[in-house]
């Protein structure tokens, strides 16, 4: 980057005023922030040797009104800075903790209008890695996902390259949604993001944590509270080995609306998968924040 460049940078950095500070760590500092009257954005300033310069430049690609749009990327001495739009709503997980269980129609719409934003990323060869109940925004115009902290380039779904088929070398995401492989079981891929969209659908049922792997067993297979179709949706998604799973988004999407509609195909009960049990340590789950490496975030207990 020559004199130029970063004097510009420099420049259209200090145009931004800083409203308030998101999230301040090791990963780097997300700030909200307004333009001439403008806004408020997201501005995310990234350590340079964690810059992801092509992962941000696709996500600046993808279209989806259900993905922040990225208002702006610019690097500067010893920062690469990304600029989003602010979703302004309340988070699901804060959602379902005021509300309690989700009735079945409202969970089933939640996690369709997610299917879309996650179809999105794989479309452009994105696997986000950290679907969680803190990272979906419920707004006025539906469902946002965002914190693509962790999210990585893929190429290829069950199959693909090298890259592709190499498994992930750190352990990253949250407790309770984060699928076996991303705790070094296989490689991470389209179908990682299929587990934890069961896990939230899961969620949203119960009102309760996967983490908290007892009283969310228990209240999934509650009958009187949890269509059988759904469970089944969540036990197929949530399968250990990612070849028993839907093998798209748009294959669990499919499974979703037919159960929406009373057209699901009958299938026997399924034995729900509770959480994962290898260890993981503590993260601050900080909405818009990324995970410091080797983290695995612990989601709350339990969902009142």
């Amino acid at each position: 980057m020559d004199d130029t460049q970063t004097l510009h940078a420099m420049g259209l950095d200090d145009a931004y005023r800083v409203e308030r500070t998101l999230a301040d760590g090791p990963s780097g500092v997300t700030e909200l922030v307004t333009l001439d009257g403008t806004g408020p954005f997201v501005r995310k300033k990234i350590p340079l040797r964690l810059a992801r310069r092509r992962l941000w430049s696709t996500l600046a690609d993808c279209t989806s009104p259900r993905l922040p749009r990225v208002e702006a990327t610019y690097e500067l001495p010893d920062r690469f800075v990304v600029v989003y739009d602010y979703v302004p709503g309340v988070t699901l997980e804060r959602h379902v903790t005021g509300k309690g269980r989700l009735d079945a129609s409202e969970a089933t719409r939640i996690a369709v209008q997610l299917c879309e934003a996650v179809g999105e990323l794989h479309a452009h060869g994105i696997i986000h890695r950290d679907v969680t109940p803190a990272n979906i925004i419920i707004a006025t115009d539906g469902v946002h996902l965002i914190d693509f902290g962790i999210a990585r380039e893929h190429v290829g779904a069950a199959t693909g390259d090298a890259t592709a088929r190499a498994r992930d070398t750190t352990t990253l995401g949250t407790w309770g949604y984060a699928a076996p492989e991303q705790y070094g079981f296989a490689p991470t891929d389209a179908r990682t993001d299929v587990y934890a969209i069961g896990r939230v659908l899961g969620f949203m049922l119960t009102g309760v944590s996967p983490s908290d792997a007892t009283a969310y067993g228990r209240s999934l297979a509650d009958v009187s509270a949890v269509p059988p179709a759904l469970r089944a949706i969540v036990a197929k998604a949530c399968a250990f080995e990612p070849s028993a799973r839907m093998q798209s988004v748009r294959e669990l999407r499919d499974a979703l609306e037919r159960a929406e509609h009373g057209t699901e195909d009958k299938a026997p009960s399924a034995t729900v998968p509770v959480a994962t049990s290898t260890s993981a340590s503590a993260g601050d789950g900080t909405v818009g924040a990324s995970a410091p490496t080797g983290a695995v975030r612990r989601a709350p207990a339990s969902r009142r």
